[in-house]
């Protein structure tokens, strides 16, 4: 038996990095997995290889900061799996990585766009299922940064905090409508070894040598190193399990010790 036998998860940015091994992680113990990217080749794989190991999975190429395009999601998850039992909003931009006065006002709104609004819209489109049936699970990946933000990192930062708020704020109105079958929480990763941790590094040092910006990234953390995508994908299966269900309106911390708050 499975931790999430017979559920139904949506994952978005489940192309990649977090995302990838969160269906990966899922399909393993049981689940439905739609894997959304708007990479389509990506999420293809993903696909393919949860069924390559007899999982379930279906690939959906969607970009999430389209708002029709996001019902159409979960109207074909509907139509393919019949509901949607779990939501991991994974998608996310690394931001622009630069000084507030240099940063483009186009590049600050395609951070709050991906990484926070296209959250709002998945939710948005999939919590009316999980109400009518007071079920379910929304998770949402924030970061260390939404946490402790950092210089040259703003439009990034005010993306993950408001991640957190748009969580917690979620958790309370589901206090309110009285549907405790329903649970949303937001993870925090630290340092990461995913390809937009590789991006950033290419970004801030020009392609060039990366053993400083390594060092700086890891030493924030206690256990100075990156941690492993499976390693976030772990404390999403938690919060997605039945042994989550007493765990809702948290900001949880999976970061090697970066943030002790």
């Amino acid at each position: 038996m499975g931790l999430l036998d017979d559920k139904v998860a949506v994952i978005t940015g489940g192309g990649t990095g977090i995302g990838r091994a969160t269906c990966l992680a899922f399909a393993r113990e049981g689940a439905k997995v739609a894997v959304v990217s708007n990479v389509a080749a990506q999420a293809d794989d993903v696909a393919a290889e949860i069924a390559a190991t007899g999982g379930t999975a279906r690939a959906f190429d969607v970009d999430v900061t389209d708002v029709a395009a996001v019902n159409a999601l979960a109207a074909a998850v509907d139509n393919r799996f019949g509901r949607c039992d779990i939501l991991v909003t994974c998608a996310g931009v690394m931001g622009a990585r630069s000084f507030i006065t240099d940063t483009d006002v186009d590049a600050w709104r395609t951070t709050i766009e991906v990484n926070l609004n296209a959250g709002f819209y998945c939710i948005k489109a999939f919590l009316p299922g999980m109400l009518e049936r007071d079920a379910g699970r929304i998770i949402t990946i924030s970061s260390a940064s939404g946490k402790l933000p950092a210089a040259r990192n703003a439009d990034y930062a005010a993306s993950k905090h408001g991640v957190i708020g748009l969580t917690k704020a979620l958790a309370l109105e589901l206090g309110i409508l009285h549907k405790n079958g329903i649970t949303a929480n937001s993870i925090c990763p630290g340092p990461v070894a995913t390809p937009m941790m590789d991006a950033i590094a290419d970004h801030l040092t020009h392609g060039g040598d990366r053993s400083r910006f390594d060092r700086a990234a890891t030493d924030k953390s206690i256990q100075r190193r990156y941690l492993d995508p499976a390693e976030i994908a772990s404390m999403a299966l938690y919060l997605a399990s039945d042994a989550g269900h007493s765990i809702t309106g948290q900001a949880i911390n999976v970061d090697g010790g970066t943030v002790l708050f």
